[in-house]
Order: structure tokens, then sequence, then C-alpha cells
């Protein structure tokens, strides 16, 4: 069995006071994190999902690097829409931190780049797409998870639903093709949701600082806390998670903001 910890959307700043929606985004993740060295006794390594910085800024992802490295475990980055991709590469190289491809047990995991530059939805390139094929030419008995930024089903809210993947149907068709596709994971929409779909688990994951209101038609701010993603990979082919989000914190956050 493998087990990993997913944080997703963490939003920092160059300036650790940063805030985002009034939120202390650092504060948020050094919560989260305290709260899941409380609770994890042991894990592998850790899944960033994306919109890890929310200006892009070198700093800001060296010291999200740094700070998970004091756990001693590696960690493995994709992009998100805020994300400077070349900023992040200078401090996670695609040989290490964001490779495409992680073998752990019986499991390979293909961490797939959904960024598209100066915009806010996501979409997979032709080289995306061939990343998914070929990792599963070159090993079709892995079981297999898919993860990446955006969401590539529809979330039920009208106003993130514009953003999902465009091409979300060619990544759909290849799931259907290929048994050994178990879990779809994915940060972006600041929400927990869990659906099994013909057989395989599609997850999106809370942010670190900020949440956004399910079911809503247009931007809202949601008033339940950061939190992180736990989920254990076995052998079989079967998986156990869960979200743990703070609890007893009170954050500083304006509700009344439209965008972000």
């Amino acid at each position: 069995m493998q087990k990993f910890i997913q944080i997703t959307d963490c939003h920092l700043f160059e300036d650790q006071q940063g805030k985002l929606l009034g939120m202390d985004t650092q504060s948020g993740l050094d919560a989260v994190l305290d709260q899941m060295h409380q609770e994890v006794t042991d894990f592998d390594f850790f899944l960033c999902t994306g919109d890890l910085s929310q200006d892009g800024s070198v700093a800001s992802y060296k010291r999200l690097k740094s700070q998970i490295e004091q756990d001693g475990k590696p960690q493995y980055w994709v992009p998100g829409n805020h994300d400077n991709r070349a900023n992040m590469l200078s401090i996670a190289p695609e040989n290490k931190e964001m490779c495409p491809v992680i073998k752990t047990g019986k499991w390979q995991i293909i961490m797939l780049d959904s960024q598209v530059p100066g915009s806010v939805f996501g979409n997979l390139e032709p080289s995306q797409i061939d990343i998914v094929k070929n990792a599963l030419a070159a090993d079709s008995t892995s079981h297999t998870m898919l993860v990446m930024h955006h969401q590539p089903i529809p979330m039920g809210c009208e106003w993130l639903d514009n953003q999902k993947i465009k091409n979300n149907d060619e990544l759909l068709k290849i799931i259907k093709q290929h048994s050994n596709i178990k879990v779809v994971l994915w940060g972006h929409v600041h929400q927990d949701t869990d659906r099994l779909i013909d057989g395989v688990r599609f997850i999106s994951t809370p942010s670190t600082c900020v949440q956004f209101t399910p079911n809503s038609t247009d931007f809202g701010v949601d008033n339940k806390a950061p939190g992180y993603r736990w989920m254990e990979l076995y052998d079989d082919g079967t998986i156990k998670t869960a979200v743990s989000r703070i609890e007893n914190i009170d954050f500083n956050i304006d509700y009344d903001v439209k965008g972000y």
C-alpha cells in the first residue's frame, strides 16, 4: 500500500503575508500541514495539484518546496492557471518534482499539465494526451491514476464549469478504453467531491485557503475550512481516501468579493 497527501490551491504570494479574498494564504497552508502532522503518522509522498502560487513568484515556490521538504518525503507538482510554469521548473525540475509519470508500488500516477497560459480554463495539449497514451501503452498492467489541476467533468457550478478542461472528451474517451485507470484527481474547484463513474473514481480536493460554494451559479466563497486529502493506493487497485479540514481556527475571509 502506498499513501500520499494531496495539497492544492495554496495561492501563496511572494509576500508571506499575502492575502486572497482577505485570507492569509500562508497561514492557511501552515494550519493544514500542522493538522496533517497530527493526524497522519506515515505516508510516502505529496501531490501538489496546482495554483500553488497566486502570483507565480519564484519566492513562493521556494518557500513551498522548502516547507514540504521538512517531512523528508518526495513531492510532485502540476501547474494551475495561476502558476508560472517556468518559475515552477526553476525550483521543481521536470526530472524530479515535475516528472510526468510516477511509479509507486502496483500503481502509476500520470501527472498532467492542464494550464492554458493567460487563461482560467483548462485544456490538454496534444503532448499531454500523448503522455497518457504512451504511459498506458508502456504499462498496461499497473493500476493508474490521472492527476491534473482543472476538473475534467462538470462540478454543477455554472461559473466553475466554464473553466473545466475544454477537450475533456478526449481524456474521457481514453479513460473508457483502459480498465486499469482507477482514479482521476484534481484541484482548482476548492471543493471536496468524490464520484464513481463507470467504475472510475473522480475526485476533487479542497484548497488550503478559501473554499468555493458548491452548486452555485455565480462565484461564491463557502464558509468551510481549508483542508487536505489523504489517499491510500492498494495493490488490488482499490483506494481509501478522505479529506480533513482545519478545526477551531477562524480565518479572516471577505465573503463579499465576487472573483479572484
